[in-house]
């Protein structure tokens, strides 16, 4: 399985699955990272294997969608990784795309149609969308209830 995340202004980068949370309900920091920031996004699982998916036909490779957090940490020297382990959370509860707006539905299938052309999507994969910048969190903060969509 594939973590594809797309920030706000199209640009994307893949996260190993080493970053999805299982299990564990705690995300630690290394000793050389300060601090750590988290974003709100929403998560698309690719239902239909393709390349170069064009957006008429973009809705044919997912159906469902759910709430996400994507952890970040701040190095020494100020420098944001995406590349921690337990740093991708998704919530497991998967609910039909119909049900979001047609803006961020639009946004998918830009994002779909975007790292497609760049790599083959796999059944399985998550198409991750960031929703809003992220922002600082210090120890302690909790996510009891997000829902973002």
């Amino acid at each position: 399985m594939n973590i594809h995340v797309v920030r706000p202004d199209g640009s994307w980068y893949s996260r190993p699955d080493v970053t999805l949370v299982r299990d564990a309900d705690r995300f630690c920091l290394p000793d050389d990272c300060t601090g750590a920031l988290a974003c709100r996004a929403c998560c698309v699982r690719i239902e239909k294997s393709g390349k170069a998916v064009l957006p008429q036909f973009a809705g044919r490779y997912f159906a469902d969608v759910a709430d996400s957090i994507l952890f970040y940490g701040v190095c020494r020297d100020g420098a944001v990784t995406p590349f921690l382990d337990r740093a991708t959370w998704v919530d497991r509860t998967f609910r039909s795309a119909g049900t979001l707006d047609a803006a961020l539905q639009e946004r998918i299938v830009r994002a779909l149609e975007t790292v497609s052309r760049h790599l083959s999507l796999r059944i399985g994969d998550f198409l991750i969308l960031e929703l809003a910048p992220p922002a600082s969190c210090r120890r302690g903060d909790t996510f009891d209830s997000i829902e973002i969509l």
